[in-house]
């Protein structure tokens, strides 16, 4: 697996660097993730690994991220 960024296609989009799917969105609330009938959100400065979960991909996606008073800031 590489750990390269994921893409950022839209503001609020966190979509995987190989295969170009959905992650996650970037909002005021910080990073969200939903899956199914799980959500989780995440706030403040944070290293996130997120792996690809379709299938055939599973490449592992790094995201470092701050939020500070609904300012969002990152790099992939």
């Amino acid at each position: 697996m590489n750990a390269q960024g994921p893409n950022r296609i839209n503001a609020d989009e966190v979509r995987c660097k190989d295969c170009n799917i959905l992650l996650a969105t970037i909002d005021d609330s910080g990073l969200n993730i939903r899956r199914g009938e799980l959500q989780a959100t995440v706030d403040g400065t944070f290293h996130a690994s997120i792996v690809c979960y379709r299938p055939r991909c599973r490449r592992l996606n790094v995201l470092r991220m701050t939020t500070n008073g609904g300012m969002t800031n990152h790099t992939e």
